[in-house]
């Protein structure tokens, strides 16, 4: 699917950070702040927050538009705290993590490079490390778009198993994009890494 990332940003500009997001950290409890992956960084929303609550944040996206951004946008406090990369989700270094956030990307990975990209989110998860992501389910408008992703619940359970699933909502509305009108098949996923 080929898609203006940058008219993308400016259409989302000034927008709160996800539901999803704020779920992860409710879930992360009274845990200080510590490492943070934010997986398709995008328009920095979710990477802005993640700083200003204290968090050391690794800001990775495929889109160059994302890292000007947010580089621009970053203040001169949290600029040591964060490390911003331009990379496909299959070849970044995502290091160690207390926190990934994969709000609304991992569907914009082609089928072929999802495995390895997904494997790369599990080794990143340090133990009672959080995952929230979105992934989208076959009923979702652009499941017809070449070079995407799409998981039935069944499948998206198998990419959970291991892990403590805190949360896994399945949403099938219509709804709008900032293209215009559209059906949403979508999962939300929180889960935690064992200590164990």
């Amino acid at each position: 699917m080929d898609v203006d990332w940058a008219a993308y940003y400016a259409a989302v500009s000034g927008r709160q950070p996800r539901p999803l997001f704020r779920r992860a950290l409710e879930e992360r409890g009274d845990s200080p702040p510590g490492a943070a992956v934010d997986l398709g960084s995008g328009d920095g929303t979710e990477t802005l927050a993640l700083l200003g609550e204290g968090w050391r944040v690794r800001s990775i996206d495929a889109a160059p538009a994302s890292a000007e951004l947010i580089l621009d946008r970053v203040s001169d406090e949290h600029r040591p705290k964060l490390a911003v990369q331009t990379s496909s989700f299959e070849e970044a270094d995502m290091g160690e993590a207390d926190l990934v956030y994969a709000g609304l990307s991992l569907p914009f990975l082609d089928a072929s490079t999802f495995p390895l990209a997904w494997e790369r989110i599990r080794a990143a998860l340090r133990p009672g490390a959080i995952l929230a992501a979105h992934l989208f389910g076959p009923n979702d408008t652009w499941a017809a778009e070449p070079g995407m992703t799409f998981h039935d619940r069944a499948a998206v359970e198998a990419l959970l198993d291991g892990l403590e699933i805190l949360a896994l909502d399945e949403i099938d509305e219509d709804g709008a994009a900032t293209s215009g009108p559209k059906h949403w098949h979508v999962f939300e996923v929180v889960a935690r890494q064992p200590t164990g």
